[in-house]
């Protein structure tokens, strides 16, 4: 049986000095070469699931899991009764809040800008999204704000890096300018403008939301952009992230077919897409490490069946089959395999460990939007690749296996 005599001799002829030290010394290069592999893979496919889980953490936390829009440009009626019809149509949806959103000019200090603002509602957003817990210095206060002279002010909260371009800190002053019609960017009318005070700074580690995104209330947004009634859409939470879609097409078809469902993974799909090839490419290289390592133990095994070919003739003689020796040496390349992929595993996930626990490598703040290397071991890519490494490597020994097995007995005998 594959346990008995044939597993034993696999043991020797590994661990055995042969005569041949270069055979020997390819065999010992095999085996680190499994596993140096395996443990880069782990380390590897560890390293961006972190990264990956990191950016989609910071993108969920900026924004919702599903939008509800208009299906025309016109935007929404209803901001206020939109919110709790679809927060009933589906038990799945934890909280929903309307936005409405445009682009607008800044100015501030002794600069201004193109931005992005968003209006959100001030009681219902903290339910939907969690950007007050990336505030960095003042608070989300949203709110208007009457003046001495009879004008009003409203709260407006920027990104940290916009901040910085227009020198402007909480308690300062801001104007913001319409940018929406048509007629405004042509020249044919005279914009909109709105005097804010910002009242926050954020930091959400992704620069293009940083330095290109403003907050206000939906009040003020209406009056920006003159949609008295009317919002961009609805902001939707949901209790599993995973099952945004199926919630938006649910909900949409309950409420009439009118909104038109955008979830978190739509709104990022490049980035997505992006990241999911980078760590296949990733995968595919390293991969390639295991495939060489894989080689030297066949060219170890081929080596070892011709200096093992008396051996072999007398094993025949003694009664043994093809299919015994066969197996042996099947053996001995799973064995080497499996050795290699069990030490490689085990450091890898020791290297995790170090990592996530003690944050030995350090990222730059002002360049990544982490400040150290973020690992997340999943463990159906640990046993994937533990798995693919014994596979290639028993693989790689069933030429060798077959060699030998078919080598006469009697010639074998005779052989030197």
């Amino acid at each position: 049986m594959a346990g008995g005599w044939e597993a034993d001799l696999a043991r020797r002829y590994l661990g055995a000095q042969r005569r041949s030290r270069f055979s020997s010394l390819i065999g010992l290069f095999s085996l680190a070469g499994v596993f140096i592999g395996t443990a880069s893979l782990v380390v590897a496919t560890s390293l961006m699931n972190g990264f990956e889980e990191q950016v989609r953490d910071r993108l969920i936390g900026r924004d919702s899991h599903l939008d509800f829009e208009a299906m025309g440009d016109e935007g929404l009626r209803g901001g206020d009764s939109l919110p709790d019809a679809i927060v009933k149509a589906d038990p799945r949806v934890v909280a929903a809040s309307p936005f409405i959103s445009g682009k607008a000019g800044i100015s501030g200090g002794d600069a201004s800008d193109g931005i992005v603002l968003m209006g959100i509602d001030p009681k219902r957003f903290s339910k939907v999204i969690d950007v007050q817990n990336f505030v960095v210095a003042g608070n989300m206060d949203l709110r208007t704000f009457a003046m001495d002279s009879g004008r009003t002010e409203h709260g407006i909260v920027l990104g940290d890096w916009l901040s910085r371009r227009l020198g402007v800190l909480p308690g300062d002053k801001v104007t913001l300018m319409a940018l929406t019609s048509p007629e405004v960017l042509s020249g044919a009318a005279a914009p909109r403008y709105q005097r804010a005070r910002v009242t926050g700074i954020f930091h959400t580690g992704m620069y293009e939301f940083d330095a290109n995104l403003a907050y206000v209330s939906v009040a003020s947004g209406q009056d920006l952009y003159d949609s008295p009634g009317r919002v961009s859409g609805i902001q939707v939470r949901v209790k599993d992230l995973w099952q945004a879609r199926d919630v938006g097409r649910v909900v949409a078809a309950k409420l009439g077919g009118s909104l038109r469902p955008v979830d978190w993974l739509e709104k990022n799909e490049n980035l997505m897409k992006w990241m999911r090839l980078e760590k296949i490419v990733v995968v595919l290289v390293l991969c390639l490490i295991v495939v060489v390592a894989a080689f030297n133990i066949a060219s170890s095994l081929i080596m070892g069946v011709l200096e093992r070919t008396r051996e072999i003739g007398i094993l025949r003689a003694m009664g043994a089959s093809a299919r015994s020796v066969r197996r042996v040496f099947l053996l001995q390349g799973l064995m080497a395999g499996l050795w290699g992929a069990v030490g490689g595993v085990l450091f890898g996930l020791v290297l995790c460990l170090v990592q996530d626990r003690f944050r030995v490598i350090k990222l730059p703040g002002d360049v990544y939007f982490i400040e150290y290397l973020p690992v997340s071991v999943h463990w159906g890519d640990i046993a994937t690749i533990f798995s693919v490494a014994v596979a290639i490597c028993a693989a790689a020994a069933f030429f060798p296996a077959w060699k030998a097995a078919r080598l006469d007995p009697v010639e074998a005998v005779r052989h030197e």
